[in-house]
């Protein structure tokens, strides 16, 4: 990271609600007006490269495990764009296409997805926080099935 903000490099950070607070609390300062980094080990402040950039990824705190929710003036930071759900139609192409899946078998391990996902939501079936089963897990399922995926 600190090369990144010194070179002025694009830093992807993923998860980031589940960063701790101190990663947090350096982030905040590189993100305000003065866009510093300071590191505590050595007490250096290092000022960001002008073409430096963050770029970060989280998944809502329902329903995923782990994950706290960022205050408002911290993702005030950002510019958010929520992405939503992967349509269905789009989720067959992407298993018959990608990982060479039939049509047949992919619809049904789409079905499959989407009935775990709504016996999920309706506490029917599951706790914790690997209970959900995503687009991720799918396609790791579709490279069980097809070692090309």
């Amino acid at each position: 990271m600190v090369e990144a903000v010194r070179k002025g490099y694009w830093v992807i950070l993923d998860e980031l609600n589940l960063a701790p607070s101190e990663v947090l609390e350096a982030l905040n300062r590189l993100l305000d007006d003065n866009r510093e980094l300071h590191i505590v080990e050595t007490q250096k402040v290092i000022k960001a490269h002008p073409r430096f950039r963050i770029f970060a990824t989280q998944n809502p705190t329902e329903g995923y495990g782990g994950r706290k929710e960022l205050s408002e003036a911290f993702k005030n930071r950002f510019v958010m764009i929520k992405v939503r759900d992967v349509p269905t139609e789009e989720l067959k192409e992407i298993l018959e296409r990608k990982c060479g899946i039939p049509a047949s078998r992919s619809s049904l391990m789409v079905k499959v997805m989407e009935d775990l996902q709504i016996y999920r939501s309706s506490g029917n079936l599951f706790s914790g926080k690997d209970s959900t089963i995503t687009v991720r897990d799918l396609l790791k399922w579709a490279g069980r099935v097809n070692a090309n995926c």
